[in-house]
């Protein structure tokens, strides 16, 4: 009984690891338009699939929005809360997250 023990709980432990390896989960800070406006936004990527979108003027919150995400190469997929759903293309460079749509692209910082 104490070998089965010890072997599901090193199961346990090796699986929580794998939430780990998604690249795209943490906070990513888009750059301040410089449009005078001062308005930015981030992305919330959390490892179960959820997220938040959130908007920034001045540095201070004024808008924001949930979303589930899967991933599958290199797109990525949202679901808003309102239930609209796209597809974008996105990269990962060092700290870097790009989002393309069609011929827009944004680039974010991790934080």
């Amino acid at each position: 009984m104490a070998l089965v023990a010890i072997i599901m709980s090193v199961n346990f432990v090796a699986c929580s690891d794998d939430d780990d390896d998604n690249p795209i989960v943490g906070t990513w800070r888009g750059e301040v338009v410089d449009d005078g406006k001062g308005y930015s936004d981030s992305y919330t990527f959390n490892a179960d699939g959820s997220g938040i979108w959130q908007e920034f003027k001045d540095g201070k919150q004024i808008d924001s929005e949930s979303f589930k995400y899967s991933l599958d190469g290199d797109k990525i997929t949202f679901t808003w809360s309102d239930g609209e759903t796209y597809t974008s293309t996105f990269s990962i460079s060092g700290n870097r997250l790009t989002i393309k749509d069609n011929s827009d692209s944004v680039t974010y910082t991790k934080q």
